[in-house]
């Protein structure tokens, strides 16, 4: 199942990167600021593939430690290929002065968590102790997006994500005791604020 879900993946982005690299029409490069406000980078790709739909990736990754002394971490790698229909969408390209928009989004994570406050009280598990495993899931977020010059936008979007985790699970010392295998289905709420640039 775990090779399956990667194998899948891989292929998706292999594909979307090769459209984007031979498709004559516009895309976008885009960066969540809520994202990258818990110190991990983020990127994401926007294809436009007719008057209505585009495509995309997002990419985010944390390497590092929150606090190394205490164990205390972060650390993921994130995969999301999504697709977009935009509404009151009339121009050509994605110059666009105001539009909403609804995204269907495939996640994929490989991640090692540990004694770490999530905030709003979500997944309390890896507060007292670490988890290293993988995850997926599906969502959607409903979003509006505003032109800010000719070539940049903002974007406001909100939504949740359904999904599923297995991983395993030691005590949040450093080399901390295996306590065994777990796995969990989960809901992941999705913000972002995003700063858009357009390529012609």
């Amino acid at each position: 199942m775990k090779r399956f879900v990667k194998i899948c993946l891989l292929a998706s982005t292999i594909c979307l990167l090769s459209a984007i690299s031979s498709y004559g029409q516009t895309f976008a490069l885009r960066t969540n600021l809520l994202y990258d406000a818990t110190l991990s980078p983020n990127l994401g790709a926007e294809l436009r593939v007719d008057s209505l739909w585009t495509l995309g990736l997002n990419v985010g990754f944390n390497a590092w430690d929150i606090d190394k002394a205490q164990n205390k971490k972060w650390r993921h790698l994130l995969i999301s290929p999504n697709v977009r229909k935009y509404f009151n969408l009339k121009q050509d390209s994605l110059h666009i002065r105001r539009a909403n928009y609804l995204e269907i989004d495939g996640i994929y994570s490989h991640f090692n968590v540990g004694n770490t406050k999530i905030p709003f009280g979500l997944y309390d598990a890896v507060k007292h102790r670490r988890l290293q495993g993988d995850l997926v899931a599906l969502g959607a977020k409903y979003g509006y997006s505003w032109i800010l010059a000719r070539d940049w936008r903002l974007e406001a979007e909100a939504g949740v994500a359904v999904g599923y985790a297995w991983f395993k699970e030691y005590e949040c010392p450093h080399c901390g005791t295996y306590l065994g295998n777990g796995d969990r289905i989960f809901l992941l709420p999705q913000l972002g604020i995003n700063v858009v640039y357009i390529i012609n």
